[in-house]
């Protein structure tokens, strides 16, 4: 019991502190971005913006937080009784946990963790979370290829000097694709991580601790395997997982456009498919920024994108990226984070299930 509370004190502690790395970075950031930028003009963008404008991206950011869980609710549903407020509720605070780790990766470990204090098996609950991040990488992907038909205008501020960061982005979005779909289908990819652990066995202060526990992880990776494949024989949930993610990506997607036309830039709706697949180039590009939630990198990639459309000065640029980081980093990392106190209210308040019985 004191170990468990000993370890929750130091989760709570690599929480903070990776929260206040990326406020510095952001400060950091946009200290260098308003050196080269009227300040005054700047802030004067961002106090007289339109109201009703705003309000419309805040609504597209609304709807894609109710969304954004659905799918793992949906792939859940064939392979688990949880409840379905606590799938909610896990998919939910995704955002929170990837928001305050490096590549944004904390949170499926953490939704991982969460299903097993509702009773699911970690080796199920790894497989609902794997196929989950499988449907958002295929929505994602979908996106950044289709957004290459215009990269010849979203790229014309990148030079010899960065434009390497746009391959890098793309290749490694594919890769983690890739990649994960092996490690739900591939046995092959499971004998490998096997194998790797095998090797470092060979060196005896490593071999010393984790020689017994490698039976304990081929049983893991078989569980989480033989959930994924469960999960996906169910074809039509998981095409209608993947649809979902990809209706909830557009909201996330449109949230510039409201922005750009809160900042007074006159944009017809025929120009939202247009800002939407510049989004998801600007995120692609930077997906390999080691930081929380990208940051630094994403700010870059707005700021450089952006100001190519007509009539976004560097200005309006960099007033609507602070308004959009505002919204798609920082308040979706607050609501989430409330969503993820909930779920550890109602865990409180519910009875434990006796041994070996799954909720």
């Amino acid at each position: 019991m004191e170990n468990k509370e000993k370890k929750e004190t130091m989760n709570r502690k690599k929480m903070i502190s990776w929260v206040l790395i990326g406020i510095l970075i952001t400060v950091v950031t946009l200290v260098v971005l308003f050196s080269f930028n009227d300040v005054n003009e700047i802030w004067e963008l961002v106090r007289t913006v339109d109201s009703i404008q705003l309000s419309w991206a805040i609504l597209c950011l609304v709807v894609y937080l109710l969304l954004w869980p659905i799918p793992l609710c949906i792939l859940s549903h064939s392979t688990t009784k949880a409840h379905f407020l606590d799938n909610y509720l896990i998919g939910s605070s995704e955002h929170f946990f990837n928001g305050i780790t490096p590549f944004s990766s904390g949170g499926q470990p953490v939704q991982i963790y969460l299903y097993t204090k509702r009773d699911v098996p970690a080796g199920k609950s790894t497989g609902i979370i794997l196929t989950t991040f499988i449907s958002f990488m295929i929505a994602t992907n979908v996106f950044a290829i289709a957004s290459l038909v215009y990269y010849g205008r979203f790229s014309v501020n990148f030079n010899s000097s960065t434009s390497w960061m746009i391959i890098l982005g793309f290749v490694m979005n594919l890769f983690v694709l890739s990649f994960m779909i092996m490690m739900a289908y591939c046995r092959f990819v499971r004998n490998w991580l096997r194998k790797l652990l095998e090797l470092l066995c060979k060196i005896k202060w490593i071999g010393k601790y984790l020689t017994k526990l490698i039976p304990v992880f081929d049983k893991y990776c078989e569980n989480a395997q033989s959930a994924a494949k469960e999960i996906f024989s169910h074809k039509w949930s998981f095409v209608l997982a993947v649809l979902v993610k990809g209706i909830s990506l557009v909201f996330y997607y449109a949230i510039p456009f409201f922005i750009l036309r809160s900042l007074g830039l006159h944009l017809p709706a025929s120009e939202l498919p247009f800002i939407i697949l510049a989004s998801a180039f600007a995120i692609t590009t930077m997906v390999w920024v080691p930081t929380p939630g990208g940051t630094g990198g994403i700010e870059f990639a707005f700021t450089t994108i952006f100001t190519t459309f007509a009539g976004v000065t560097s200005s309006i640029g960099l007033a609507g990226m602070i308004l959009w980081r505002g919204l798609t980093y920082y308040l979706l990392l607050i609501l989430s984070f409330i969503e993820y106190i909930v779920f550890l209210i109602l865990g409180k308040k519910k009875k434990p299930l006796p041994e070996g019985e799954e909720q």
